[in-house]
């Protein structure tokens, strides 16, 4: 993941950037919390960006579960959900099924 060393998101000059593991990055977001610096962020997932993803997501998604497979399925917006619906059934009415 992106981090910005001095907690301010705006800041992305080249030496205020580095990249930290997912853990490390949790743990120096505590550390500025805890400090009073930086500032919690709200992050953004686009989903799946294309239908390799959408259908590898699906497959290994089960329903009621909070896996990574329904974040990327819930996090993919309703129009390109649509899209590859479409994109699914006319694969499906090719092969005849």
């Amino acid at each position: 993941m992106v981090d910005h060393r001095d907690g301010d998101e705006w800041n992305d000059a080249p030496d205020n950037l580095r990249y930290l593991c997912r853990a490390d990055n949790a743990k120096q977001a505590i550390r500025a919390a805890r400090m009073g610096t930086g500032r919690r962020t709200r992050q953004y997932n686009p989903g799946a960006e294309t239908l390799r993803e959408y259908v590898e997501a699906a497959v290994s998604h089960r329903r009621g579960e909070h896996d990574a497979g329904g974040r990327i399925l819930h996090d993919t917006p309703k129009k390109k959900r649509e899209e590859f619906a479409a994109e699914i059934w006319r694969r499906r009415r090719a092969h005849g099924n």
